[in-house]
């Protein structure tokens, strides 16, 4: 899910697979672990949205409710 919306932003910004592995300072192989799992953790996404120039929201939303946090 959130690979997908990496890989949009990556396009929107025009970035090629260098500049973007250069800003991540990740190795190729965990970069394209990360990529094909998306698993990514709260610090990496911080510093990708950084990186493309976005903003990150994270929210929760109450299952009872439907109320967002």
């Amino acid at each position: 899910m959130m690979t997908e919306k990496i890989k949009i932003a990556l396009i929107k910004r025009k970035m090629v697979g260098k500049i973007w592995r250069m800003h991540l300072d990740a190795a190729v192989l965990k970069l394209f672990t990360l990529l094909k799992k998306d698993n990514w953790n709260e610090k990496q996404l911080r510093k990708i949205s950084d990186i493309l120039n976005c903003d990150l929201e994270m929210s929760f939303r109450l299952r009872d409710t439907g109320d967002w946090i």
